[in-house]
């Protein structure tokens, strides 16, 4: 049997349609008139961030859609991480149908949009999450404008809120929004951090889909064009932020988005488990994780990382790969230890607790324990990915979950 036949067989999931290139925010009204929702069927409901609606980049959406006469609302703008309350605000507070949403922001907006669909059909939890396999009815569909390149959240199932300090996730496949309009002259002028942050978050979807036991060919193909995007577009846009720079961005971090079907691993727990303790934001927790979740599953994944480096560094050595995060961290002023966070080394038994037992990643591929997790944050403490990379030899063992996955 040939390698692809014998690779796992699993779900898919995305968009069912999808628009890019400049200008493309302008046909909301086009795309939903394409997915069969048309203006008499009830109100479009437009969620956009805070700082989106400040500088106006709704309104080409906006004009759009009432220029094709549908009846739109605008909620009011959508903060950092979100939770339950920011969704509940976002409800429409009338009587009538709501045809549809159109989400214009970033990982947040898209969030909180993707969960006022669901909500405007079913009481759901907003403090507890929800599973994949949840008995729910669709809401309207969503129509997701990105505004910035990173979350992947315009095109996966899955959705975010914070609560009582930690991530709460919803995971569900009417989570997925019908349609996306990639436009990067919206993301012209991002300040340079968030442009930073969100690319690396996109860079850990590809990479850690890569190494993923639920990847599979369709999965490792997205990740790999990622992965060629991102890392010549991604070093642009932050330097100069041109509209070409931008669009290879964009297009990286939907690819990559796509990827996560294949789930990510034990870098993007780390991450989470980081900036709930130091406030930093999400994609740079990434950033610093990423070269230690790469050591972390080294037995088990030597061949895929030679890959990686070989598609971003242009050589197959694992060294150079993470060399080549940690220089870029240092270029786009991302910490590369959590010393200089101001981190003490008595706070990383409780973040390690934290990873294990509130973010668990059963396809990372190697066994994740408290004390395996603790060494490796005192690797990043200190600021040693290539310490980290040399344990990676010789302290994990290939789980067995990578054999569960592709039998």
């Amino acid at each position: 049997m040939c390698s692809l036949c014998s690779a796992p067989t699993r779900p898919f999931v995305g968009p069912s349609r999808m628009v890019a290139g400049p200008g493309s925010s302008a046909a909301c009204a086009s795309e939903l008139r394409a997915l069969g929702i048309s203006p008499s069927q009830g109100l479009v409901v437009v969620v956009a961030d805070a700082a989106v609606q400040n500088l106006g980049l709704h309104l080409p959406a906006c004009h759009s859609l009432e220029g094709a006469g549908y009846t739109v609302l605008i909620g009011p703008g959508v903060t950092a991480e979100p939770g339950p309350e920011t969704v509940r605000a976002l409800l429409p507070q009338h009587e009538g149908a709501v045809a549809a949403i159109v989400v214009v922001g970033g990982g947040s907006a898209l969030d909180a949009g993707k969960l006022v669909s669901v909500s405007l059909t079913n009481a759901l939890d907003l403090t507890a999450g929800l599973s994949p396999d949840a008995e729910i009815t669709p809401g309207p569909p969503v129509l997701a404008v990105p505004t910035t390149a990173g979350t992947g959240a315009e095109v996966t199932a899955v959705a975010m809120l914070w609560h009582d300090g930690r991530k709460r996730m919803f995971v569900h496949p009417y989570l997925v929004p019908r349609a996306v309009l990639i436009d990067p002259e919206l993301m012209v002028g991002l300040p340079a951090s968030v442009t930073a942050a969100g690319g690396f978050d996109a860079l850990g979807h590809a990479i850690e889909s890569l190494l993923s036991t639920f990847r599979t060919p369709v999965t490792e193909a997205a990740a790999r064009e990622a992965l060629r995007l991102l890392s010549t577009s991604l070093p642009a846009a932050y330097e100069n932020g041109d509209v070409a720079s931008r669009y290879g961005t964009a297009l990286g971090a939907y690819q990559a988005g796509l990827a996560l079907n294949a789930s990510v691993v034990l870098g993007h727990s780390l991450a989470y488990a980081i900036s709930a303790r130091t406030g930093l934001p999400h994609g740079a927790s990434v950033a610093m994780a990423l070269p230690y979740c790469i050591a972390h599953a080294r037995s088990a994944r030597e061949t895929e990382i030679a890959e990686i480096s070989t598609i971003i560094c242009g050589e197959p050595d694992p060294e150079m790969l993470l060399r080549w995060i940690i220089e870029h961290s240092n270029r786009m002023e991302i910490p590369t230890s959590l010393a200089e966070l101001g981190v003490t080394a008595d706070e990383l038994s409780a973040i390690a607790t934290d990873c294990v037992d509130n973010y668990p990643r059963p396809n990372h591929p190697v066994p994740i324990d408290h004390a395996g997790v603790l060494a490796l944050l005192e690797r990043l403490h200190a600021g040693e990915p290539y310490a980290a990379w040399l344990d990676g030899a010789s302290t994990t063992t290939p789980s067995d979950n990578d054999n569960e996955a592709r039998a």
